[in-house]
């Protein structure tokens, strides 16, 4: 092959953007179980496109659960310098998402248990960027368009502070299963490898939160 043929082949870079050749899969186009063994693999590229994917969702879970922005910020880059530690072992044994918040589930435990020898530990923290956990981060954000409807917007924002202030109530337990349920969108079987106990038992964890939760937020019914 010559020289100039060798050059053809090759992909093509235009600054910091690769051009995807004929045959190759975007990484926008694979799927997260490939995305992980292809960061496995080396490509940075796989796992910037599982932060994008998966960020938020598994900071809101976190957050929810610890109910404080700083503390499920560090959670969440923990979680995924653990996707970056474990990628080369990564097997696609169950789906991603499984994979993904079961190792969250467990650095909330941990928290949980750093927080009972620490009683104290949250009071020390300032509130985030001089602002409370709820102003700093909303995560009903599907409530509404703030911009198009302002006092839809104070709404979402008193919503969100009762529902936060709700899943408190909750033993711990109840509190994860609901908030995999309802607001990640798990299915059951992912919620029961998740948490490590059967399905029935799963499904009625949610019951039960759901239940719990129906009085204390009544009057947000029609947000929630």
């Amino acid at each position: 092959m010559t020289e100039r043929s060798k050059r053809l082949n090759r992909p093509q870079v235009h600054g910091n953007l690769r051009v995807v050749e004929p045959g190759e899969v975007a990484v926008a186009e694979m799927g997260d179980e490939e995305l992980m063994l292809a960061h496995g693999k080396g490509s940075e590229e796989a796992f910037a496109e599982l932060l994008r994917r998966h960020q938020r969702g598994v900071l809101n879970y976190v957050y929810r659960m610890v109910q404080n922005r700083q503390i499920a910020e560090e959670i969440t880059q923990e979680v995924f310098l653990a996707l970056v530690r474990n990628a080369q072992r990564y097997k696609p044994t169950a789906k991603f998402t499984t994979y993904l918040y079961a190792i969250a589930s467990n650095m909330v435990s941990k928290e949980w248990l750093r927080r009972k020898r620490r009683p104290k530990l949250f009071s020390l923290f300032a509130p985030w960027n001089g602002q409370s956990d709820d102003e700093a981060f909303h995560p009903l954000s599907q409530v509404c368009d703030e911009k198009a409807d302002p006092l839809r917007a104070y709404r979402k924002t008193e919503v969100s502070e009762a529902v936060n202030e709700a899943l408190q109530h909750l033993p711990a337990h109840q509190r994860e299963a609901f908030v995999l349920r309802r607001f990640q969108d798990l299915s059951y079987k992912e919620i029961s490898e998740i948490t490590k106990v059967p399905i029935g038992t799963a499904k009625s964890r949610v019951v039960r939160a759901e239940q719990a939760l129906r009085p204390l937020l009544a009057e947000y019914r029609e947000y929630v």
